[in-house]
């Protein structure tokens, strides 16, 4: 049997809508090529990609480029300060136009190769030595847009130009986020920090790209679930209670809430004048998060960037109400945090390919408590429901 009919049959332990009940997602669905271009068809060309908050683009000419498995895109801000997408790629022969990355065009995108030039509203400007082709129109070639919508202040794609706006499949997740984040409307406020705007954002080459040896699915896997936060993340656990943190789940989204914060801890010190003295982690189907962590208005927002069956990039931007940004909370997410979980995920990576492994039980408490694996139950379902 195929694994493309593996994935469509039941499997040889039960994954239903019981968590208690459940297990996990076979191992196969982690390892197997075939599955990976099925994940690209049925998942990634239908859903909704982070790009990049609004302070990204400014000015004219602000782009930002996005790599959705083998699809290249860029995001920019036209001449009448309208943004839009498109595919990054010339419709001479194919070259990709934008290095990744971004950047600021000041006039028309230049294609490397043979001048081609492109409009940032998409129209093809010009193109060298085209006069002496019968019937060339540059209407005919202007680039292919994509579906771009702005959805918590940041714009997001979609490779489906028939995809539902995400303002209609998860805008009750932009009313919690605005609900619980106070500084939310002040992100990226251009007169913050030093009034240039300039630091209210990292981007994230600033942050720097985590590439992970796991597959996207065992990144999320790790991402939604605190189970294992107690034995794995004991600093996380000094400074974030455990006993009263909750994770819930809704549609497309779930939400891990800690709100009993302890300043004196071994992750990083808080100070009695800190703001906001909460964390909160937000997923969004199906790679997208957005995080919280107590002591700074700053808001996280990243994306598991599949690059391979077995690889993916953990990458995004922080964004400050204020200008600042805590350097200890920047250390140890960076030092701490993130090698820990990296680590995690890529043992997992390996054991998957066990032969002395397939499927392991969810472990679900009765009160869906933070210490529990629903919304793991809840993530692999949508997993489920996507590729059938």
């Amino acid at each position: 049997m195929s694994s493309k009919s593996k994935s469509l049959n039941s499997y040889s332990k039960p994954l239903t809508e019981i968590p208690e009940e459940s297990f996990t997602l076979p191992s196969y669905m982690y390892t197997d090529m075939e599955i990976y271009e099925l994940e690209k068809e049925k998942i990634f060309y239908k859903t909704w990609q982070y790009v990049g908050h609004k302070s990204l683009f400014s000015e004219p000419g602000d782009y930002q480029t996005l790599r959705i498995c083998d699809q290249h895109i860029f995001v920019i801000m036209g001449d009448d300060y309208k943004l839009r997408a498109f595919y990054n790629v010339c419709q001479h022969r194919a070259h990709e136009l934008l290095t990744e990355g971004f950047g600021n065009i000041e006039r028309a995108i230049i294609c490397p190769y043979h001048a081609w030039a492109f409009e940032k509203s998409g129209e093809l400007r010009g193109a060298p030595r085209t006069e002496n082709r019968p019937s060339f129109n540059k209407k005919d070639f202007s680039l292919k847009p994509v579906k771009l919508e702005m959805f918590l202040d940041c714009a997001f794609v979609n490779l489906d130009p028939n995809a539902n706006p995400l303002s209609e499949i998860a805008g009750d997740l932009e009313d919690d986020i605005k609900s619980r984040v106070p500084f939310f409307d002040r992100l990226g406020d251009p007169q913050a920090g030093d009034g240039t705007g300039n630091a209210t954002i990292l981007r994230r080459d600033d942050l720097g790209l985590t590439a992970i040896n796991a597959g996207w699915k065992v990144v999320v896997d790790n991402y939604i679930e605190c189970y294992h936060c107690e034995h794995a993340h004991k600093d996380f656990c000094d400074m974030i209670s455990m006993d009263t943190y909750k994770h819930d789940t809704f549609g497309l989204w779930a939400r891990q809430l800690g709100e009993d914060i302890k300043d004196d801890n071994t992750a990083y010190k808080l100070k009695p004048n800190d703001p906001f003295k909460k964390s909160a982690f937000w997923f969004l189907w199906p790679n997208t998060t957005i995080n919280i962590l107590p002591g700074a208005e700053v808001l996280n927002f990243a994306i598991v960037r599949p690059t391979a069956i077995d690889k993916c990039l953990f990458e995004g931007h922080s964004v400050s109400a204020s200008g600042t940004f805590s350097k200890g909370r920047q250390d140890y997410t960076a030092n701490v945090l993130m090698p820990e979980d990296t680590a995690l995920c890529e043992s997992v990576q390996r054991g998957l390919k066990s032969k002395g492994y397939d499927q392991g039980p969810l472990i679900v408490d009765p009160s869906r408590s933070g210490r529990g694996e629903h919304a793991l139950h809840h993530f692999h379902r949508l997993v489920q429901h996507a590729m059938t």
